[in-house]
């Protein structure tokens, strides 16, 4: 898969020491996801590193997990976001599956759109 981490990335908006932490994750030349550095540098595991990797059981778990957060937290629009690759692609910091879901506000007159990092294009 190439690189774990990219630190370039990190650093494309504000996160703290976000940054700092790739970069020592980098410099060490670990893996953050196996099994003796997993514990470390995640709270929860994550147990699969690309998409085409996961069951199909795993896919109607995310869809339920999905479901309870809209029922939970009563949202009435969203987003689902899934990243996986290689970091230059996806501009992601770290090269793992990536579930994200985005929910906003409702449009008033003076709303601004919410942005997300989910690649790069070539400029016109």
């Amino acid at each position: 898969m190439g690189r774990r981490v990219d630190v370039q990335n990190a650093r494309t908006r504000a996160r703290g020491d976000y940054a700092q932490a790739l970069a020592k994750i980098e410099a060490d030349g670990i893996c953050p996801f196996c099994e003796a550095h997993l514990p470390k540098h995640h709270t929860k595991p994550i147990l699969f590193r690309n998409a085409e990797e996961l069951p199909i059981g795993a896919w109607e778990s995310l869809g339920s997990a999905y479901r309870q957060l809209v029922a939970e937290y009563r949202i009435e629009g969203a987003t689902l976001i899934l990243r996986t690759g290689k970091t230059d692609f996806t501009g992601a910091s770290v090269a793992h599956l990536h579930a994200q879901v985005i929910s906003g506000g409702r449009r008033e007159a003076d709303s601004e759109f919410i942005r997300a990092l989910v690649g790069f294009k070539a400029k016109p």
